[in-house]
């Protein structure tokens, strides 16, 4: 008997249909909202929340993907056809998904909180005349200024949409929403209504042709719409069936992350064709996930560092937990406290790091039951195929390092490796996707990576983040794994600081899990580095904080502490802290100490000198600065106070220059 994962020639929705077992009792979708039981406040520590669900069988799910199908084409949509869609993990999302790849539109993905500015600038540089969005009111409001402007049909459904009338009018009675017109807006059941009578052809499957654009998480730069292909999205169920990792129908899986990121719409995909119960969430809010482990008892679930470091503040039963994927910057801080917690709630599996990027359609490197190392992430995935090479070479010269535990730039190849970047983008592609002497196009990761003599991968940080100090290039990564042996050290991020003698320094910044003694642990951090890194690859500087910056996607923010160690560098700033807002207005806020001994400048007059400071330095390191909202506080202390503890709102800052 064929098995239908191995083909991946052919659509995203006939592999889907290929794969999917037509059983009415089965669930394949568990779409769930969270109802909080009284007063929240965003700084509450945990969430008291009620979960109500509505659960979708594989015959409703595949019922609705056919009359979504029909709606779309009588609307118009034809084939090639490109909708921009601003939603979160909702049925009527994944409906609209496999409906647009039935017809063969192609969907565009965009995160829920861009700006208006933003959403804008997506649609149309991919000249997307359509725009399904998730009915919450502050993107309805973004929505309607974005068609007050442009010639753009509108499709919106709410977060409720499928649940029960009487739950939903409830709800709106509870939590009123501002009636906002948006021209040329057709509601969910007004879209599917009209589509009752149209005549639905599937598409031809066509090789390697665009099935949806997914945007990277611009972590450095302004995103750029990834081209993802049928055979991309397809590989990633194929490559874990290569693998012999299975995924039983019928199982549980809690699924964190969003389709509109390339780790949701693969590991999405991956599901779905696995005929798993897919528990989903439009909120992405890492504190839920206790909640919804504890109601659900998951056997599988994809999810980040954030959402780990959430899980293990309560405990709750993991008996049933097989694969617990993490995916994503900063899971070496939370390895060792999530896989204690396993063990103590009953789990007989440990927490498996995995590795990929959204130009390798996600998944590349995972580990899982019987290959599986502390520390690792993972081996190569089914058909996908590395090479580590020497960073820095000339362009067109690849010195392949083939010695184990080596560490070099990461290069992927395999049917992960997407078309490029879309639009007027030829530059960056030609510079990422990368044909090499033997043939193949090979996605240069910049990353720092080394592998083992068992084949199994280790990261060691992005190239972008590594310190150039008096022309000598160095990882920042021996200094971390030496700051995280302190056992009062939960996170540690090392950036490269503007210096005018030598270049570039480090600079630490530390989350601890205890701040009692500060200043105590920092000397012992300290001894810890001086112990094991060598004297010019050290810190200059040293931040004990209460957090780290996130951007959009939930991950470390490297440019806002990049920004507020700029911040530092102004004379008389003695302080500064930053926090990402992503509000529409302004990407962060910094909050300023300047000492008023040295203040012969009015706010106005220091605010412009301090941004065209961190411009300038902003040009030598290469990051981008954004939009910044400046808050400045005067105070006095003497000119010789260099280690300084101060407060910013629930941020807690200690400095130590060396």
């Amino acid at each position: 008997m064929e098995n239908n994962k191995l083909n991946i020639k052919k659509t995203k929705y006939r592999y889907f249909m290929d794969n999917l077992k037509l059983f009415p009792i089965n669930t394949i979708l568990t779409y769930t909202i969270p109802v909080p039981k009284g007063e929240e406040k965003k700084e509450d520590e945990f969430f008291d929340r009620n979960y109500p669900d509505v659960k979708i069988s594989n015959i409703k799910f595949k019922h609705m993907v056919d009359k979504t199908a029909k709606a779309l084409i009588a609307m118009g949509i034809k084939k090639g056809d490109i909708i921009t869609i601003c939603q979160s993990n909702t049925p009527e999302m994944f409906y609209m998904d496999y409906a647009l790849s039935k017809i063969g539109a192609i969907p565009n993905f965009i995160y829920p909180n861009v700006t208006v500015s933003e959403m804008k600038h997506y649609i149309e540089e991919l000249d997307s005349k359509y725009l399904f969005f998730m009915d919450v009111e502050e993107i309805r409001k973004n929505v309607k200024s974005v068609a007050d402007s442009m010639d753009i049909k509108v499709i919106s459904a709410s977060v409720m949409e499928s649940f029960p009338d009487l739950f939903k009018y409830v709800a709106s009675r509870k939590m009123p929403q501002k009636n906002i017109p948006i021209k040329n807006e057709i509601k969910w059941k007004d879209f599917i209504k009209n589509g009752k009578d149209a005549l639905v052809l599937e598409a031809d499957y066509v090789p390697n042709s665009v099935c949806a654009y997914i945007h990277t998480s611009g972590t450095s730069n302004v995103p750029k719409a990834v081209m993802m292909t049928n055979e991309n999205v397809n590989c990633i169920p194929r490559n874990y069936e290569l693998d012999g990792i299975n995924w039983r129908a019928g199982n549980t899986a809690v699924q964190t992350i969003p389709q509109f990121v390339s780790y949701g719409i693969t590991t999405n995909h991956l599901y779905f064709c696995n005929n798993v119960n897919v528990v989903m969430i439009a909120e992405m809010e890492p504190k839920n996930l206790y909640d919804l482990f504890k109601k659900y008892k998951p056997e599988y679930s994809f999810t980040t560092p954030s959402h780990a470091r959430e899980l293990i503040k309560r405990p709750t039963d993991m008996s049933n937990a097989e694969m617990i994927v993490f995916g994503g910057d900063g899971f070496d801080d939370v390895e060792k406290a999530m896989n204690d917690y396993i063990v103590k709630n009953g789990g007989n599996t440990v927490a498996y790091q995995g590795y990929g990027s959204t130009e390798m359609s996600a998944v590349t490197m995972t580990n899982a039951p019987g290959r599986h190392k502390i520390g690792s992430i993972g081996k190569l995935s089914g058909e996908t195929e590395a090479i580590i090479i020497e960073a820095g070479n000339d362009p067109g010269v690849y010195n392949i390092i083939n010695e184990p535990n080596k560490i070099g730039e990461l290069c992927l190849t395999g049917p992960g490796v997407t078309l490029g970047y879309a639009g007027n983008s030829k530059d960056e592609t030609d510079k990422v996707y990368i044909k090499h002497p033997d043939g193949k196009t090979y996605v240069h990761m910049g990353d720092f990576i080394s592998r083992d003599e068992d084949g199994f991968f280790y990261y060691h940080g992005r190239i972008k983040n590594v310190i150039t100090r008096k022309s000598f290039t160095f990882s920042p990564d021996e200094i971390v794994k030496a700051i995280m042996m302190h056992p009062k050290v939960k996170q540690c991020i090392v950036v490269p600081k503007y210096s005018k003698e030598e270049g570039e320094t480090p600079s630490a910044h530390i989350v601890l899990k205890d701040y009692d003694n500060k200043e105590q642990t920092l000397n012992e951090i300290i001894e810890l580095v001086n112990q094991n890194v060598q004297e010019f690859h050290r810190p200059t500087d040293y931040k004990i904080r209460k957090g780290i910056a996130r951007n959009k996607n939930n991950k470390n923010d490297i440019t806002a502490l990049k920004i507020e160690d700029t911040a530092m560098l102004f004379e008389g700033v003695i302080n500064a802290d930053i926090i990402s807002l992503n509000d529409g207005t302004y990407d962060y806020e910094l909050n300023i100490e300047y000492n008023q001994n040295m203040a012969n400048l009015n706010r106005d007059e220091l605010i412009t000198h301090i941004s065209n400071h961190i411009h300038e330095v902003a040009n030598y390191l290469k990051f981008n600065v954004g939009k910044i909202k400046f808050n400045v506080h005067y105070i006095c202390v003497e000119y010789s106070d260099q280690d300084l503890y101060k407060q910013f709102e629930n941020h807690y800052i200690f400095v130590k220059h060396l």
